[in-house]
């Protein structure tokens, strides 16, 4: 006798009600993107922030379980620091997050190199003086701008996710070798 799945479900200790709610939640989560999936288990974001100037990376294990680790925040604002003057800020979470989501498009074991993070208002001052298209109130000041680049990807296409997630500005240095990204308003410039 062929009995149908709700039925077979019975003979093993299944109620109905519990077969359907497993059911329900095994069809939704089927139809969950990877990071709505991880969102709703309580994803742990990490980043891996190397410093270019220290030569010394950092694992910065910044959200777990619904929640920010001061600790991993700490890593970031570390690896951020201002080298020449020797100091450090908090750095925006919306700019961490950033690198989250530019991470996820490029691959979980993806580590970016930090060129310039946060500058204390003299070093911004001085950067002026010597180089140019520094901004007077530049987001790096803030803790909401960071020049970067990421070991075996291209900047061309580290600058195209980085358009493609549209969350604030956006600027191409090929030359130079690094792309700066902020959390100001969105808009694109490319220099040399």
């Amino acid at each position: 006798m062929d009995l149908n799945i709700v039925e077979k479900a019975q003979t093993v200790g299944i109620s109905r009600r519990n077969f359907l709610k497993k059911s329900a939640i095994i069809t939704g989560a089927a139809m969950m993107t990877q990071s709505e999936i991880l969102a709703a288990v309580g994803e742990k974001k990490v980043l891996k922030l190397h410093n270019v100037h220290l030569n010394k990376t950092f694992y910065a294990p910044f959200f777990e379980k619904n929640y920010y680790k001061l600790s991993g925040l700490f890593e970031v604002n570390k690896a951020f620091i201002d080298y020449r003057a020797k100091e450090m800020t908090r750095i925006d979470v919306k700019l961490v997050n950033l690198l989250y989501e530019i991470k996820q498009h490029l691959g979980y074991d993806k580590q970016f190199n930090i060129v310039s993070g946060y500058r204390s208002a003299h070093t911004n001052a001085q950067l002026r003086k010597t180089h140019e298209g520094v901004a007077k109130n530049s987001y790096h000041i803030k803790g909401q701008a960071v020049d970067i680049y990421v070991p075996n990807v291209s900047l061309r296409k580290l600058r195209d996710v980085a358009l493609g997630l549209k969350r604030g500005g956006v600027g191409y240095y090929p030359t130079s070798h690094f792309l700066h990204v902020d959390v100001g308003p969105v808009r694109t410039w490319r220099r040399g």
